[in-house]
This record gives C-alpha cells, sequence and structure tokens, in this order.
C-alpha cells in the first residue's frame, strides 16, 4: 500500500526567546531601554533583540523573524535564527508575530523573558496592553507573572490533572525479542518539544515544511467498530476516462462524520480529535490523484508530486456520499486516486494498527 501525496507549502513566522540565566547577563547585554511590544524604529532602541521593522515594536528578548522586512532576521527570505545567534541565543518558541499584542505566543514570550530577567510584565489583551517599563533587573524583585494562576478551569490550566496521567510501562515488561522499549513520562510528555525547540519549532496550527514538534494531544480514538472506510462510487477501480475532459468523483464513508474541516492553513494538527455523541471521529476527507508509470507498476511515488487535490469541507448526504469535480479533467495517461479521512483539524487517527489501509484505485485516461 502507498499513500497519497502530501501537499500545501506555507510560509510563517517564528518567534526567538532569550534565555539569559542570570540577571548579571542580562544587564551586560541590555541595549535601549524598550522592552517587548515597545515602539522602535531601530535595533538599539530595544533591550535585546530587534526592532521589528513592519511592526515599529520591539521584539525584546522574543526575536521575531520576518519575511525579507530588513529588521529581525536580517532581511532574509526565509525564517532563521541569524539574530537570535548573533545574540548568543538558543531557546526558541515560534506562531507569534511580534507586533500583534493578542497573539498568545507574543504574551507567553514576553511573561516567559520577563520571569528570566526579573522584570513585572502583566500579559493583556491588545485593546489594554501597554509596553511596561525597563527596569534594572539588579533592583528589582524577582516575581513570576501571575499567568499561569490556577483558575479552576482545567482547559486554562498550565498543569496536568492527576486523573489523566499515564501508568504505561515501556512495553518490554518482559522484553519481547524485536520489539523497541517506547519512552515513559511521568507528566504526558508536556514538554516533549522544549529539549529540541532549536531545530524544531513547535507546530502551532501550521505546516511547517522544514519540520516540527507538535505538543497538541491526539485527543478522542473511536473504538474498533467506528474506524473510519470508504470506496470510491465513480470512477471505478481500472475505469477508462476521456482525456482532458471534465469528471465527478463520487466517495462514499461510513464511521465518520463529514463536513467539519478547519483551516489549514493556521490550525494544522492544533486540536485533539474529537468524536460525536455516536463515537465517530467529527472531521473530512480528502482525494488525491498522481500519475503512475502504469497499472501493474511497482516503483514507489514521490508524494510530493500530485495532479489533483481536493478537501472535501461538505457534509455527506444521506447514502454517505460526497463530490468533487475534476474541472480540467486530467491529460492522457494512468493514474491512481486515494483519499484520506482526518480530523477536522486534519490528523488521521484509529484505534488500532488493525485496519484497512487508505482507499486507492487505478484508472486510465
Amino acid at each position: 500500500m502507498k499513500f497519497s501525496a502530501t501537499f500545501v507549502t506555507l510560509c510563517f513566522i517564528a518567534v526567538r526567546v532569550q534565555a539569559h540565566k542570570l540577571p548579571s547577563l542580562y544587564s551586560l547585554q541590555r541595549r535601549g531601554d524598550q522592552f517587548v511590544t515597545g515602539p522602535c524604529t531601530q535595533d538599539s532602541d530595544c533591550q535585546q533583540g530587534c526592532c521589528g521593522f513592519t511592526s515599529g515594536k520591539c521584539a525584546g528578548p522574543a526575536v521575531a523573524q520576518t519575511n525579507g522586512s530588513g529588521g529581525c532576521g536580517f532581511g532574509t527570505k526565509t525564517p532563521n535564527c541569524n539574530v537570535a545567534a548573533a545574540l548568543g541565543l538558543s531557546d526558541c518558541i515560534a506562531g507569534a508575530k511580534n507586533g500583534d499584542l493578542a497573539d498568545p505566543g507574543v504574551q507567553a514570550a514576553a511573561a516567559f523573558a520577563a520571569k528570566l530577567d526579573n522584570l513585572p510584565f502583566t500579559p493583556k489583551t491588545a485593546s489594554t496592553a501597554a509596553p511596561p517599563a525597563a527596569a534594572d533587573p539588579a533592583s528589582t524583585a524577582a516575581a513570576p507573572p501571575p499567568a499561569a494562576a490556577d483558575s479552576g478551569d482545567l482547559q486554562q490550566s498550565l498543569t496536568v490533572d492527576a486523573s489523566v496521567l499515564q501508568t504505561t510501562d515501556d512495553g518490554q515488561n518482559p522484553p519481547v525479542t524485536g520489539q523497541a522499549a517506547a519512552q515513559t513520562s511521568k507528566n504526558n510528555f508536556i514538554n516533549f518539544c522544549v529539549p529540541t525547540l532549536k531545530n524544531l519549532p513547535i507546530t502551532n496550527g501550521l505546516q511547517i515544511t522544514t519540520g516540527s514538534c507538535n505538543p497538541t494531544p491526539i485527543g478522542q480514538i473511536p473504538s474498533i467498530a467506528n474506524i473510519p472506510s470508504a470506496k470510491f462510487q465513480s470512477p471505478t477501480n481500472g475505469a477508462t476516462l476521456k482525456a482532458n475532459t471534465p469528471f465527478n468523483i463520487t466517495l462514499q464513508a461510513k464511521n465518520i462524520q463529514l463536513g467539519k474541516f478547519t483551516n489549514a492553513a493556521k490550525t494544522y494538527f492544533s486540536n485533539p480529535q474529537t468524536l460525536n455523541a455516536q463515537g465517530q471521529i467529527i472531521g473530512h476527507t480528502h482525494i488525491v490523484i498522481e500519475a503512475v508509470d502504469s497499472l501493474d507498476t511497482t516503483k514507489v511515488s514521490d508524494a510530493t508530486k500530485f495532479l489533483f487535490f481536493k478537501g472535501i469541507n461538505d457534509a455527506a448526504d444521506s447514502k454517505g456520499n460526497v463530490q468533487a469535480v475534476v474541472a480540467a479533467g486530467l491529460p492522457a495517461g494512468t493514474y491512481r486516486m486515494g483519499t484520506i479521512m482526518s480530523s477536522a483539524t486534519h490528523q488521521v487517527i484509529s484505534p488500532t494498527f488493525y485496519s484497512a489501509p487508505h482507499l486507492h484505485l487505478l484508472a486510465s485516461l
């Protein structure tokens, strides 16, 4: 079984976070007086980091990487670590825009940096936020920001509730020949991505083509009786179609609630998977077509190359069918068509590894 093509390249903005371990280091490296989100016209206006020229606000300890703005990142077209490296920084947090005070990434970065540097900072929304005045860390009493205060709402808490802590071992008690030991964690891997942030930013809802680490939990998993499955109704396997002529695709699915499709440019893998009242995955399906050498080819295809892709955000009809139109048709050749069924935020999660493969069929034109 070969999987269908992967897709969509997106640009992104990363945020670098300074991690000075001692106030004395901060004092030696501080520059201007402006803290995070303070106004600036040049890099030297800011305490640390650089001035985001497109936003006119200091990145401060959170060094934003911009896309050719001439500010942070030295104006390169690809997000990079140049500014962070020049300042001797290593830790990174991804996904925030320097000029957006409401962005949770900006608030988290500012609170984190303020705590490290013994600066007062209370996270606020864009409508009320104002840059805090710069302070000398040597004379400022250390006080953690109130961002992590427990509100009593488990969905806002920054700690894991004891009722959901995993107790599984590494799977090798007793050892099994040919099997590898799994990692274990006492806190459900909540900080799993932290050690690799230098090379792998958190996914943060983005399709980062250079690699990322996703801290979002897998979420709800259906029963084996509710594993989704699908079958193409039209065209059928081995069908011959007229080249360069529009045709319709009909896919019939079961055990999935189709029609829930979030913004893939901002919410990719960003939510845990959810189930409906019937225990079925709430999500959508995709259809992809790629060219193959022949009907009996054994060549492994290039997953980045395909001729047609459609994410279907429509709900299924009473028979479980959804439709897609290949408006321009396809040139003469042999093709493989496949489907991927996923949750609303585009991940594919099943209750067991014993299940049927993603569906595909072969057709010629």
